[in-house]
């Protein structure tokens, strides 16, 4: 099974974008535009990734984060902030909340986006595998 990443986002030509980029890496990409819908497929599809905007539509992005964070269902799921919002005071909140890592679209093509999340798993799946039980 390839990589399945979900993207909570409003822009759905930034997602189109992003889609094209994950697919020639063969990595599935689920998409969202709103929180709510975001949070019902994370608990329903279990990604190996999320990636949220912290501008929706409907719904507040950093609600949705302190949902997916909280919730025992998708708590152990990366959770990557991926959005044009800078400032420190909302990084310094994402990270606090227990977001995985916080990248401006700016910044962060969707490949290098896709790179990180495949690093942070290789991490988390490697560390899972040297506890001893």
């Amino acid at each position: 099974m390839g990589l399945r990443v979900l993207f909570i986002d409003q822009d759905q030509f930034f997602t189109e974008i992003c889609a094209k980029r994950f697919k020639e890496s063969e990595a599935d990409l689920l998409c969202a535009a709103r929180g709510c819908e975001g949070i019902a497929l994370a608990e329903k599809e279990q990604p190996h990734a999320i990636v949220l905007d912290l501008k929706l539509a409907e719904g507040d992005g950093f609600q949705v984060l302190e949902s997916l964070i909280s919730n025992e269902r998708t708590k152990d799921i990366p959770l990557f902030v991926y959005t044009s919002l800078g400032t420190k005071e909302d990084i310094e909140r994402c990270l606090e909340l227990g977001a995985a890592e916080y990248l401006l679209k700016t910044q962060h093509p969707p490949e290098s986006v896709l790179s990180l999340i495949q690093r942070v798993i290789a991490d988390v799946s490697q560390s899972k595998a040297k506890t001893v039980y």
